[in-house]
């Protein structure tokens, strides 16, 4: 292996094709720098440089040798260049699990000034149930976690990233559509046959609706099971109406109708972060403060 400062003493004597003036540079007297390139040349087993009493000139050897350290200067100062980004958070990858609810709240406004703020960082996106999570945490197959409540364990860290109001939805063509276009209180809704939530697959939301429930006094009156967004496909096939966060209002908007729900506002969807304070991945810090960016907006 090439001695590193034999090789910069050639890099400037190449530079200078003159003794004296790459001494110079090098803070040295010009005999200890022509022992040094004898040394280099030995260790070669070429002749780099043409010396006479007048010039000196880089043989094809003395040349080819430049052209390579040059090659391997600009190689290590673009990997140092890599290797700080890294540490910056600056690129590298970020792995984000998604649970499907979450993709019509305001998740990708978030992912989206990530990447403005750091486009070179790769984002890998993986749809999960919330249960799924914190194993997924747990065994670094994700780095960042948006998961609902229910399934944020204290030591995942979670912290609040969006919360929304639950929506009465039902068919535009719907008579109580009209009758409640003000909106309806949680007895008027559960007065209702309506979609429920699975226990199974939405936990959560099967959770908040029997919250709900309770809180209008009614006995439970559920036509169907279902989920986020499945059970859109319910109330538009005309089964039953359905409480639905807000974010989901901007779809099917051509044949339902999504109506506020009064006397509910302490009652909301919420979406939390979660990851596991040993991940030492310096773009989740980044992710994180991005996120702690919107929460003090």
């Amino acid at each position: 292996m090439l001695d590193s400062k034999l090789s910069e003493m050639f890099l400037v004597v190449a530079e200078e094709l003159h003794f004296g003036r790459a001494a110079q540079r090098l803070f040295m007297t010009q005999p200890p720098l022509s022992q040094a390139i004898r040394r280099l040349e030995e260790q070669i087993g070429a002749t780099l440089f043409i010396r006479t009493t007048r010039t000196v000139q880089l043989t094809a050897a003395g040349a080819e040798l430049q052209r390579r350290l040059r090659l391997i200067g600009n190689e290590l100062e673009q990997t140092l260049q890599a290797v700080q980004q890294v540490h910056r958070g600056e690129t590298g990858m970020l792995r984000i699990a998604l649970t499907p609810s979450s993709a019509y709240a305001g998740v990708s406004r978030h992912v989206y000034r990530f990447r403005q703020d750091f486009p070179q960082v790769d984002i890998q996106i993986y749809e999960m149930n919330s249960s799924d999570m914190p194993a997924a945490l747990y065994e670094r197959r994700v780095d960042v976690a948006l998961i609902r409540p229910s399934f944020a364990v204290p030591d995942l860290n979670p912290q609040l990233v969006e919360s929304e109001p639950m929506m009465f939805v039902v068919r535009r063509d719907d008579p109580r559509a009209q009758e409640h276009s003000q909106g309806l209180t949680l007895h008027q809704a559960f007065s209702y046959e309506m979609v429920a939530y699975s226990r199974q697959q939405s936990r959560y939301f099967h959770l908040l609706q029997q919250r709900m429930l309770q809180r209008s006094g009614c006995l439970p009156r559920f036509a169907q099971e279902s989920m986020v967004p499945t059970v859109l496909v319910m109330v538009e096939a005309g089964i039953a109406p359905a409480i639905v966060p807000a974010s989901l209002a901007r779809l099917r908007t051509d044949t339902l109708e999504y109506l506020p729900l009064l006397e509910a506002d302490d009652i909301a969807a919420e979406l939390m972060s979660a990851y596991v304070s040993d991940n030492t991945n310096p773009a989740l810090v980044n992710f994180l403060a991005v996120l702690e960016q919107h929460r003090s907006s």
